[in-house]
C-alpha cells in the first residue's frame, strides 16, 4: 500500500477534537518511527503526538490552529518500502479545518461558539455539541457551558456515591517515605495499589448491567492546575515500586501544570483514582468519582492530632482517608473490610518496608 493516512487520535478525557499547536515536521521531510509530529492542544494539556509510521510526510492535514476532529485525518505518509506515488498523479492540497470564528458556524452541524467557549466545555468535561445554546442563531454561551455543567452534575449525582472516612496514624508512613526521601502521596499509592490485590473490586467498574474486574491497576492522580483539574494516568502502578511511583507522579503532576503532558498520560481511562486535598491544607473531603473509576480516595493533610495509642492519648501525626465508592459496584461492608486493611499497612513499619520491592 502507498500510502497510510494516520487521524487523530482519541485524547481521552472526553474530548472530540484537538487544536494544532505546532508541527514538528513539514511536507516532505523523512520521519522516524516514534519521532515528534506535532503538538496538539488539548484544553487540559499540550500533548506532543509521535509518528506511527518511518517513511515520508506527504501532506499535512491542518495548520496551525485549527481544529482537528478526532478520528479526522492528521498526516498522510508514504510508508518505508512503499512505492513512490506516480509524477502524474493529481495534486494534494492541505486541508484546513480552522478554530470556528466569532460569526461562523462549524460544517457538519456542529456547534457554533467562540474558541474561548469552546475551550471552557473542555476544561470541565462538558461536550459542547449536546448543548442547546442561547445566543445568535444558537450559538453557545459561556452561560449556556454554565448551565450544562449543574445539568451533568445533576447526573452524576444518580450516581449511588458513598464517601466513608478512616483516620490513619501517619507515625510509620512518615518515618518510612522520609527515609526513602519521598512524599506521602506515593506511598499511599503504592499501599493502595498493595491493598487492591486482595480486594480487586476496588479496580473494577459498573459496565451497565454488570461488574467488570480489571486487573493493571492504572491511577488516576488529580491535579489542580490553572487550566482546571486535570488527572493524568500513573499506568500499571500496581508493577511499580514505590519509588519509581514518586518519579512518575512528580513528572505527571508537572506535566499537568505546565501542560506538558504525554498521549500515554492523558489517553488512557485511569481504574482507580487519588485524589491529595492535604496539598492545599484541607483535613477531609468527599471525593467526586472519576471517569471510569468506582473508588476515588482523598489524602487529608498529616498533622499532629490527639490519638489514643494503648489506652493513652498521645500527640501523633495522623491524617484522614476519605474513599468515595460507587455502591452498584461495593457495599459498604466490603468498602469498610478494604480501607481497614489499607490503614492497616499504612501504620505497619514491616508492611510499608515490603513496598520498596
Amino acid at each position: 500500500m502507498a500510502e497510510r493516512i494516520f487521524a487523530m487520535p482519541d485524547l481521552g478525557e472526553g474530548l472530540e477534537e484537538g487544536i494544532i499547536v505546532e508541527w514538528l515536521v513539514a511536507e516532505g521531510d523523512t520521519v522516524e518511527l516514534n519521532q515528534p509530529l506535532l503538538e496538539v492542544d488539548t484544553a487540559k494539556a499540550t500533548v506532543e503526538i509521535p509518528s506511527p509510521h518511518a517513511g515520508v510526510v506527504r501532506v499535512l492535514h491542518g495548520a496551525a490552529g485549527s481544529a482537528i476532529p478526532v478520528g479526522a485525518p492528521l498526516v498522510t505518509f508514504q510508508v518505508v518500502g512503499s512505492p513512490e506515488p506516480s509524477d502524474t498523479a493529481p495534486p494534494r492540497s492541505t486541508m484546513v479545518t480552522p478554530t470556528p470564528s466569532l460569526t461562523e458556524t462549524p460544517p457538519g452541524g456542529a456547534a457554533a461558539a467562540t474558541p474561548p467557549v469552546r475551550r471552557l466545555a473542555k476544561e470541565v468535561g462538558i461536550d459542547i455539541g449536546v448543548i442547546d445554546g442561547s445566543g445568535a442563531g444558537g450559538r453557545v454561551l459561556e452561560a449556556d457551558v454554565r448551565r450544562q455543567i449543574a445539568a451533568s452534575l445533576t447526573v452524576q449525582a444518580s450516581i449511588p456515591q458513598v464517601t466513608t472516612f478512616r483516620t490513619v496514624d501517619c507515625t510509620a508512613l512518615q518515618h518510612y517515605r522520609k527515609e526513602l526521601g519521598l512524599s506521602p502521596l506515593p506511598v499511599v499509592v503504592a499501599a493502595l495499589c498493595r491493598t487492591v490485590q486482595t480486594h480487586p473490586l476496588l479496580n473494577a467498574r459498573w459496565a451497565g448491567d454488570h461488574i467488570e474486574l480489571r486487573g493493571a491497576v492504572n491511577v488516576g492522580i488529580a491535579v489542580d492546575t490553572d487550566r482546571g483539574l486535570v488527572v493524568p494516568v500513573v499506568q500499571d502502578a500496581g508493577r511499580t515500586p514505590v519509588s519509581d511511583l514518586a518519579s512518575q507522579i512528580t513528572r505527571v503532576a508537572r506535566g499537568a501544570r505546565s501542560g506538558k503532558l504525554t498521549l500515554d498520560d492523558i489517553a488512557p481511562t485511569p481504574t482507580i483514582a487519588v485524589s491529595n486535598t492535604g496539598s492545599y491544607g484541607s483535613e477531609a473531603g468527599t471525593p467526586i468519582l472519576s471517569r471510569g473509576t468506582s473508588v476515588t480516595l482523598g489524602l487529608g493533610v498529616i498533622a499532629p492530632r490527639a490519638l489514643v495509642v494503648d489506652g493513652q492519648v498521645q500527640v501523633r501525626q495522623a491524617c484522614t482517608l476519605s474513599l468515595t465508592f460507587d455502591h452498584r459496584v461495593l457495599d459498604g461492608a466490603a468498602t469498610g473490610a478494604a480501607l481497614t486493611d489499607l490503614v492497616d499497612l499504612l501504620q505497619s513499619p514491616e508492611r510499608l518496608q515490603d513496598l520498596a520491592g
